[in-house]
């Protein structure tokens, strides 16, 4: 004996098992339990085996509560975006549901592919990878949001469908670009920290960076088709030019106040 310890106010030895870089942790405890119920049957008497401590239930516990916090934050999103983007007041109250099921879709379609790339990088599925992806989940939208917004805006306007998206497209997808990317590098010092914290905590920067690329290239390729195919275009009058939104008393005294400032 090494390694003795007091339990349950016995004198005991104390063995510990731990999983190899790489490994499942919770396949480790489902493992280690069947061997463990082989070895007491051979234990001589008098000596007892017993388990006081469980990582793989601690940890298959703990990933559970981030996916049922991952769906809450999901779900509380998506609501936000039918809202915001559907909500009218004119020429009556009403909610259109289009532009926000177009930000919808987009959600899952970037989680899967972020789940990919985690894959291929060898970023598992942990607290820290699942808190991550709930950090980038509301940062991910954006891009989405902005997108549709537009391309609703436009159609607002007069424009045809085909014209609406292309608009969004070159007017909105180098800032995004670059909103996206100094958004990525702001976790850029988290990701190159070489030290046993930086091992962890390398999946923060990996997971938020991979997230907000694969939302930006969604939402400049993707969210314009979906839209064309989703969004309801207004009945506008054929031979009326289209104008701008925007050319409302109050927005002119508003953007005079900008110019001023």
């Amino acid at each position: 004996p090494q390694v003795k310890v007091h339990h349950q106010g016995r004198e005991v030895i104390a063995l510990g098992i731990s999983m190899a870089k790489g490994g499942d942790i919770i396949e480790m405890g489902q493992a280690l339990a069947k061997a463990v119920d082989g070895i007491r049957a051979e234990l001589p008497a008098g000596i007892e085996m017993r388990q006081f401590e469980n990582q793989a239930s601690i940890v298959s516990t703990s990933v559970n509560e981030f996916l049922r916090v991952l769906v809450e934050a999901v779900v509380v999103v998506l609501g936000v975006s039918f809202i915001s983007l559907g909500l009218h007041f004119k020429p009556r109250l009403h909610l259109d549901w289009r532009p926000g099921l177009v930000v919808g879709i987009t959600i899952p379609l970037v989680l899967a592919i972020t789940f990919v790339t985690m894959y291929f990088w060898g970023v598992g599925l942990h607290k820290i990878s699942l808190g991550s992806l709930i950090i980038a989940l509301g940062l991910l939208v954006d891009d989405a949001i902005i997108a549709v917004e537009m391309m609703v805006r436009k159609l607002e306007e007069g424009y045809d469908k085909v014209r609406a998206a292309t608009f969004a497209y070159d007017a909105t997808a180098m800032p995004m670009l670059t909103g996206t990317l100094i958004t990525a590098v702001g976790f850029l010092p988290i990701g190159i920290a070489r030290s046993t914290v930086g091992e962890y905590t390398f999946a923060i920067f990996a997971v938020t960076a991979a997230a907000l690329l694969i939302s930006w290239f969604v939402s400049v390729y993707f969210v314009p088709y979906l839209g064309l195919h989703i969004l309801k275009v207004k009945p506008h009058d054929p031979g009326q030019q289209p104008h701008e939104l925007f050319d409302t008393p109050f927005y002119t005294r508003f953007r005079a106040l900008v110019n001023w400032c």
